[in-house]
């Protein structure tokens, strides 16, 4: 049994009053660290599991004093900026306080179970009112299950709507632990063919194939979790091979999950470089739910998933408060 005031997860962001990660007005936790490395991400702070700081050159004043502070010397002038060397920052956190325009922080907080849900549960009012509850992200939640479950358990007991969005990355034991205590579940399906997965990924996808077909064998038991199953569409790299592969093997689950096509863009790319990361998808024209690919998706898996309800676009899946 997981200690409720002992057992510590590492959050990188807490959002409040989202609509678009299940139904009604929900709170978004974001646990921190991914086993993943998608060339799209769009959360590059949830990469790693370890605290790490944030640098907002756009803040920055240029006042130089986080320069003398600093025990390693990761801060200089170059050509008139303040420029971080991400490599050589230990993240201490001393040049936080003395930078007066908040252009640095941060990001990785520890919280216990009960810690999260007294954050979290101050929203209960709102989401009774409109049938609304918390949804877990990252990151890859997963990640740290054990601490997943045992905060969805107690969400449970207070009667608070509960859902994930994962990877589908992980050991069955791990996900199942995390998602018999969800009402919903949103898995990325992002890549069919195994090669071309593991190319922009990192990982293969076997495993997440095969948690897809368990999840969905889960929810059919059980009469939940409601299953949702993701789909970014990205030109270039998706193709209409990959897309009706996806199709038929969704249509073949044990239930109907719903589909949704999400059209890629590019809002996290002003993230990266206030984490010393480079964005390899810089250029990529961000697409619209009336681009040519994405209807083209939609045809396609309509016509080779028809047992399943297809949305395009996060604020259409079934349920959502628009």
């Amino acid at each position: 049994m997981v200690d409720l005031a002992e057992k510590r997860a590492t959050i990188f962001e807490i959002e409040s009053y989202r609509n678009e990660d299940g139904p009604g007005i929900r709170t978004m936790v974001f646990f921190k660290g991914c086993p993943l490395r998608c060339i799209w991400c769009s959360n590059p702070f949830g990469l790693s599991m370890e605290p790490q700081l944030i640098f907002n050159q756009n803040k920055c004043s240029g006042c130089g004093k986080c320069i003398n502070i600093c025990p390693v010397s990761a801060n200089s002038f170059e050509n008139g900026k303040l420029r971080m060397d991400f490599e050589r920052c230990i993240c201490c956190g001393k040049c936080i306080t003395p930078c007066l325009m908040d252009a640095r922080r941060i990001s990785g907080e520890q919280y216990t179970v009960l810690e999260l849900f007294k954050e979290v549960n101050r929203h209960a009012m709102f989401f009774r009112r409109n049938s609304g509850g918390v949804t877990l992200s990252g990151g890859e939640v997963l990640l740290q299950s054990e601490f997943a479950s045992a905060f969805l358990r107690v969400c449970k007991a207070n009667y608070l709507h509960t859902a994930i969005e994962t990877s589908g990355y992980a050991e069955w034991e791990e996900f199942e632990s995390v998602a018999r205590f969800c009402d919903l579940v949103f898995i990325d399906l992002k890549i069919f063919c195994a090669d071309t997965h593991r190319k922009y990924t990192g990982v293969n996808n076997q495993k997440i194939l095969q948690n897809i077909v368990n999840l969905c064998s889960l929810a059919k038991a059980k009469g939940s979790p409601k299953v949702i199953i993701r789909r970014l569409i990205i030109e270039g790299i998706t193709t209409e091979d990959d897309i009706v592969r996806t199709a038929k093997f969704i249509n073949e689950l044990p239930i109907s999950p719903e589909i949704n096509l999400l059209p890629f863009h590019n809002f996290g790319e002003g993230k990266y470089v206030m984490c010393g990361r480079k964005y390899q998808m810089e250029g990529t024209t961000m697409a619209d739910i009336s681009d040519a690919l994405i209807q083209r998706a939609r045809e396609l898996t309509i016509r080779h998933a028809p047992k399943c309800r297809v949305s395009v676009g996060g604020g259409n899946i079934e349920g959502t408060a628009t």
